[in-house]
C-alpha cells in the first residue's frame, strides 16, 4: 500500500498494515480511521517513531 506525504507516494511497510487490519478490524483499508491509524503509526503525527514501534508490539486492538 501506498500513501501520498509531501505530495511523494511513500510505501507503508507491512508491520504497520498488519497492526492496522486488527486494530480497526471493521475498517476498510481506505476509510479515515484506517488511515489515521496508518499516518499515525508512521510518525506523521509527530510521535517517536522507536516508541510507535514498541506501542505495535505490546498493544492489542481494543475495537470490537
Amino acid at each position: 500500500m501506498f500513501i501520498e506525504y509531501d505530495y511523494q507516494q511513500v510505501e507503508v511497510p507491512q508491520e504497520i498494515l498488519r497492526y492496522c487490519d486488527q486494530f480497526t478490524m471493521d475498517s476498510l483499508r481506505n476509510e479515515l480511521k484506517y488511515l489515521d491509524c496508518v499516518y499515525m503509526n508512521m510518525g506523521y503525527y509527530g510521535g517517536d517513531l522507536e516508541q510507535l514501534k514498541e506501542m505495535r508490539r505490546r498493544l492489542m486492538p481494543v475495537f470490537e
